[in-house]
């Protein structure tokens, strides 16, 4: 007997009580133009009607495997394990509340193919009912190519808050995401999808910019939602400037901790020497930001 040839594409999709945008986000999948690929979904023991609704589509496509966690293990362990049950050699992460352009994987696969990198369009937030909002990341081309250390350099100087984070929801050779790699994510500490991120640069490019978006919903439930952007905005109109400017200080500290763990010695110092700058030019930018966006 033949052995199934295995899809070209494996997209893991973690979710915990997802029950408001799962339909939306699976369905955008399956019309996806390009449909050699497998569905993994990974609930991470949800309490609303997640359950029901990924049955219901396991069901009715054979391209969905649905998997449920007996108990929540946090995001960190959901993203690794949707990778370890993948079988394809190129991969990508899909969030439960997110849609995408039908041509997505269609045009990203090949960039990733003939690049050996992490392939990435471009992204337009939206809020809870698929309007688009504005947002600093809309439109913005998150390319990180050429020589490893002034990638991994661009990388760490591109303030947090344009949505440098994105890129973890493109298309990857499956033999790029290490397990040494995935154990940042697993340790579930804030800004891991930006470490993520930076490692994958030390193997590989991120190319960006692709005419193909990803919607990404913003809402009060997600990381990052609409309550954090009313609240960055509150901070810095408040009249609290000396508790804005310790706390950017002690954040921004940390993240030097963050990247050195994971940088050599020349990337150490370069990023110790750039603090100041990396500093001034993000409050500036923040500032800025939430004068134009309300501070998303």
């Amino acid at each position: 007997m033949i052995a199934e040839k295995p899809p070209q594409v494996s997209i893991g999709m973690p979710v915990y009580n997802g029950e408001k945008f799962i339909r939306e986000a699976i369905d955008s999948l399956l019309m996806q133009t390009f449909t050699d690929f497998e569905l993994i979904i990974s609930d991470n023991a949800s309490t609303d009607s997640t359950k029901e609704i990924c049955e219901e589509y396991a069901a009715r496509d054979e391209r969905i495997r649905y998997v449920r966690q007996q108990k929540n293990r946090g995001a960190g362990y959901n993203f690794k394990f949707i990778f370890d049950e993948a079988v394809a050699d190129y991969f990508m992460w899909a969030a439960a509340d997110d849609v995408w352009d039908k041509n997505w994987i269609e045009m990203l696969l090949p960039i990733s193919v003939a690049g050996q990198c992490l392939a990435y369009g471009m992204v337009q937030t939206i809020d809870c009912s698929k309007n688009n909002m504005n947002h600093a990341a809309n439109g913005r081309k998150f390319s990180f190519s050429g020589l490893k250390f002034f990638r991994r350099l661009k990388y760490f100087y591109e303030p947090d808050f344009l949505g440098k984070a994105n890129p973890i929801y493109g298309i990857y050779p499956s033999k790029f995401i290490t397990t040494d790699v995935l154990s940042i994510l697993n340790e579930n500490k804030s800004g891991a999808d930006m470490m993520f991120l930076y490692r994958i640069l030390e193997d590989i490019d991120i190319v960006g910019g692709s005419d193909v978006f990803l919607y990404k919903r913003i809402h009060d439930d997600c990381a990052g939602g609409d309550s954090d952007a009313r609240l960055t905005k509150k901070r810095y109109f408040s009249g609290s400037i000396i508790n804005v400017f310790f706390d950017d200080i002690f954040y921004h500290y940390q993240r030097i901790i963050s990247y050195g763990a994971l940088s050599n010695v020349l990337e150490k110092v370069v990023q110790l020497l750039l603090f100041p700058i990396i500093y001034i030019i993000n409050a500036y930018c923040k500032i800025v930001n939430s004068q134009r966006f309300g501070g998303k």
